[in-house]
């Protein structure tokens, strides 16, 4: 009489019970998980050194016949838009203010508009920081660039438009930001520009009440 043993085939594996043909695809889920996290990491890293530009507040009021706006920002600067600046590349920065009507079937109508731009740089000779109105031609120079910040995040009696200007408009709704002009960047500095937060330095649009 022959007696038959019912045979298993034998799985070589490990241990940890990861057989030789499942190493690979463990291997590279590993890998892609450990990258994932560095890149977390570094979209945190990125977010705490960013750089930012938001509008803390905008008051309009009328006076002799004219609407002045002031405002005032807050601008944060990553080191990377520092050292830029310290090997002679400036900072090009707009300061854009519109007045609409609103519309319930289309977009607002622009009722009055006015910009302001700045060029923000450092000269290495005068270890000076310098502000430059570039619509006005005028340019004041600081010791620090606190200071230059300082003054950059507050513009005060801006003129935007003749109050007759606003009269039997109906409502109206000032809306205003700051923009980075990437454009007045290095060719090689502007793509970076556009998605790097360390360049972030275009603000949302803030809304303020337009007086008549």
């Amino acid at each position: 009489m022959v007696s038959t043993t019912p045979c298993w085939k034998r799985h070589e594996g490990r241990a940890d019970g990861v057989t030789p043909a499942a190493r690979p695809w463990v291997l590279r889920w590993v890998g892609w998980l450990f990258l994932w996290l560095l890149v977390l990491q570094g979209g945190f890293v990125s977010k705490v050194f960013a750089s930012s530009a938001q509008v803390k507040d905008a008051h309009a009021e009328v006076r002799e016949g004219v609407l002045y706006l002031d405002v005032d920002f807050k601008l944060v600067l990553d080191k990377e838009m520092i050292d830029a600046m310290q090997n002679a590349i400036p900072l090009n920065l707009t300061v854009q203010a519109v007045i609409e009507q609103p519309r319930d079937w289309w977009v607002g109508k622009t009722i009055a508009e006015d910009d302001r731009r700045y060029q923000l740089e450092y000269h290495a000779l005068s270890k000076t920081w310098l502000i430059t109105d570039v619509l006005e031609h005028e340019a004041r120079s600081f010791s620090s660039l606190r200071g230059a910040l300082r003054s950059l995040q507050r513009i005060r009696a801006w003129p935007i438009a003749a109050s007759q200007k606003l009269q039997h408009t109906g409502h109206l709704v000032g809306r205003v930001r700051m923009t980075l002009d990437i454009n007045k960047l290095p060719l090689p500095l502007r793509f970076p520009a556009l998605f790097d937060s360390r360049w972030a330095l275009n603000s949302d649009w803030f809304l303020w009440s337009v007086p008549k």
